[in-house]
């Protein structure tokens, strides 16, 4: 029987956790929240490490620009990794068209075969859906994380003999360019995506799972999975959960119209993307939409939203979808009382609303304040009302210290990697 993956490998008093600020505004969200864990007391030892576009420019001061060796990721950081619990990691900054540059995320999914992709989607107080009624949401994607478009098996420009592989390629033979993507699904990788998603569901208490597809016309990937995810569900029957499997299309549709009526949606590497950056937009927006990669191994948490380079060091950005996502951490640590406090602060910040807690977003999309930028909280402020929610006792010299703390762990002068 295979161990409960959703779980960290070994229960222990004290865990080790690396934490990777990211790059831009990911180091005002790392300091916001590891401000917040600081007055958690809680069991965990920080081990830092660096990732993204700083550890790119880094390498190539050191290497040179075109030197093989020049990498997104160093090798200090996945050692870090290999040798700690888990990982909490801000967004990172990848830039197209920068010759010889891998997405550091994606190399660290197929590096540590974190083939789930968990992101939930939950009403939070304060903020609603923008839907008619404000129906409850309560929805959790298991996305497949290592195969399908992302697994990176492209060509381009394409070698001759790739248009004599199928009859379908014939027509593309006089054209000027052609690049091909492998859309490539195996049953180990279905199997496992979509056993976790019944998995997740039978431990918690949900009684459907729903399998967004396109089999009806992409008949060998799409199809394998719809023809797994059938057999699976049979199995589930006895523990009173039903298997719904539907064209991703038409999930994208009753999202919108019905989202009280999912509750765990498993889906493709691409299909799960869009069809949880969706989800996420019900319940807030990306600026509340956290994630966690995981695997057989390890696990490594991030928030969805990107690193906002524009507000860079400016501490403007919004710290819920990074606390989200270090409670989803807190939870794969068996923390799951802890994970809840954040939750539940962070919620009571949200319907309090009073000046100078909320950060710009929060005012201009959701409480309609005209004045938003002149009101705005910083994101290092937000971060302490929710952390005063925790415990009113952090203030004072006692927050100030806490501070200056995560200020030097987020320092982003000083990165680690490619020493």
């Amino acid at each position: 029987m295979h161990r409960d993956v959703m779980r960290v490998k070994e229960q222990k008093d004290r865990y080790r956790v690396c934490y990777m600020s990211g790059d831009d505004s990911g180091y005002d969200m790392m300091e916001g929240a590891l401000l917040v864990l600081e007055a958690m007391n809680l069991p965990i030892d920080w081990v830092r490490a660096d990732l993204g576009w700083s550890m790119w420019e880094k390498s190539v001061a050191k290497f040179g620009e075109g030197d093989p060796r020049c990498n997104t990721v160093p090798p200090e950081t996945i050692e870090a990794i290999r040798n700690t619990d888990a990982t909490l990691m801000a967004a990172i900054t990848s830039k197209a068209g920068v010759k010889g540059f891998k997405s550091a995320i994606l190399q660290m999914r197929q590096l540590f075969d974190l083939y789930i992709n968990l992101r939930p989607a939950k009403s939070l107080p304060g903020i609603g859906t923008p839907l008619k009624g404000d129906p409850k949401i309560d929805i959790v994607m298991f996305r497949e994380n290592t195969e399908d478009l992302y697994a990176a098996v492209e060509f381009y420009p394409l070698p001759k003999e790739q248009f004599d592989l199928h009859p379908g390629m014939e027509r593309f033979k006089k054209c000027s360019e052609v690049a091909v993507s492998w859309r490539v699904f195996s049953k180990e990788g279905c199997e496992r995506i979509i056993r976790a998603a019944f998995e997740y569901a039978r431990s918690t208490g949900r009684k459907t799972v729903h399998c967004g597809n396109k089999a009806n016309v992409i008949r060998q990937t799409d199809g394998m999975m719809k023809r797994i995810f059938l057999e699976i569900a049979k199995e589930y029957e006895q523990y009173g959960i039903k298997g719904i499997e539907e064209n991703a299309d038409a999930t994208a549709m009753w999202l919108i119209k019905n989202p009280q009526d999912y509750s765990v949606v498993v889906a493709s590497n691409v299909f799960g993307d869009i069809l949880s950056d969706e989800a996420s937009q019900l319940t807030g927006g990306l600026g509340f939409a956290p994630s966690g990669n995981i695997g057989e191994s390890t696990a490594l948490f991030e928030p969805s939203s990107g690193s906002v380079p524009k507000y860079a060091h400016k501490y403007r950005v919004n710290p819920s979808a990074m606390l989200l996502t270090a409670k989803m951490m807190l939870e794969y640590l068996g923390l799951d009382a802890e994970g809840a406090k954040i939750e539940r602060a962070i919620g009571e910040v949200l319907v309090e609303s009073k000046p100078g807690t909320l950060t710009y977003d929060i005012l201009r999309d959701f409480r309609g304040d005209p004045d938003w930028e002149k009101n705005a909280a910083s994101t290092i402020d937000m971060a302490a009302a929710i952390a005063q929610k925790i415990d009113p006792n952090f203030k004072g010299a006692r927050l100030d210290e806490a501070r200056s703390k995560v200020r030097g762990m987020c320092d982003w002068t000083k990165t680690v990697g490619f020493e």
